[in-house]
């Protein structure tokens, strides 16, 4: 199936550059947004991740059409 990925902010180097940080994959049935990232190399655990706009929880599974968006996460100080 179909999912898009769109990254952000200096996730945007974890894709080729001409992709200008978004990407459309065939993934298999199953997956989740945690486990694109992870294979990508994103660094989860500091990332904000929606699922079309949305924050999914961590066992949930993407469907044909989904756009994962992430980008860092910052603190302020």
């Amino acid at each position: 199936m179909k999912v898009f990925i769109k990254l952000v902010a200096t996730y945007r180097e974890y894709l080729p550059p001409e992709c200008k940080g978004k990407v459309e994959m065939d993934v298999a049935e199953g997956v989740t947004a945690v486990s694109i990232l992870s294979s990508l190399g994103i660094p989860i655990e500091e990332s904000v991740v929606l699922v079309d706009g949305r924050s999914p929880n961590p066992e949930e599974t993407l469907y044909e059409g989904a756009t994962v968006f992430a980008f860092p996460a910052t603190a302020g100080g």
